[in-house]
């Protein structure tokens, strides 16, 4: 069963630390992974379409519009917390679908759709839910963050940078594997390039 503490006391372990009993422990290293750790983790989820964290969601309109520019404003979703934006539609995926104009701003979606749909990476919190490889990712990109801190090494923390970047290349390529890919809707832009 993983947990935060687990995964930071993985990443101590790979600097030649001794792990944590907890995140609130009275110790540098305890400190520096409650610091750095969320930071990491949502990193690594808003940097690739993991099969796990996507999540889809009707958005409601807000009674307040935009200023200038744009019909309609939605706020991103919250449970959970919308970490980036991977699809946007009305429902309908048609080819005109493509052109649709929207933007974020801030916590808000601005469109001139009267109907939204999005699929998102959501902030997934619960360590249970991550395939092996992503929690060795998040390891290792902590033992990254932290390495300077905890060992005074650069050689060290370079060191865990290249094996996170080795781990996140892996965990991508096994999640991205998983499922039949998307199909991609021809648009002018598309057609053009034929």
């Amino acid at each position: 069963m993983a947990t935060e503490v687990s995964i930071c006391s993985n990443a101590l372990r790979r600097l030649g630390d001794d792990p944590i009993t907890a995140l609130t422990d009275d110790t540098e290293r305890a400190r520096l992974c409650n610091a750095f750790y969320i930071p990491s983790r949502d990193l690594i989820l808003r940097s690739h379409p993991w099969n796990f964290a996507i999540t889809r969601a009707t958005l409601a309109q807000l009674s307040d519009t935009p200023a200038y520019e744009y019909g309609y404003q939605y706020a991103l979703p919250t449970d959970p917390y919308c970490l980036r934006i991977l699809d946007f539609h009305t429902g309908s995926y048609s080819s005109n679908e493509v052109d649709m104009d929207w933007k974020v701003e801030g916590r808000e979606i601005l469109t001139d759709e009267a109907t939204v749909y999005i699929k998102y990476i959501g902030r997934v919190t619960d360590p249970n839910e991550y395939d092996t490889l992503l929690i060795e990712t998040v390891a290792a990109r902590l033992a990254s963050d932290t390495g300077y801190a905890i060992t005074g090494s650069t050689t060290l923390t370079n060191a865990m940078w290249q094996l996170y970047e080795a781990k996140i290349v892996e965990a991508r390529h096994a999640d991205a594997s998983e499922g039949k890919p998307d199909e991609i809707i021809a648009n002018t832009w598309l057609n053009a390039r034929a």
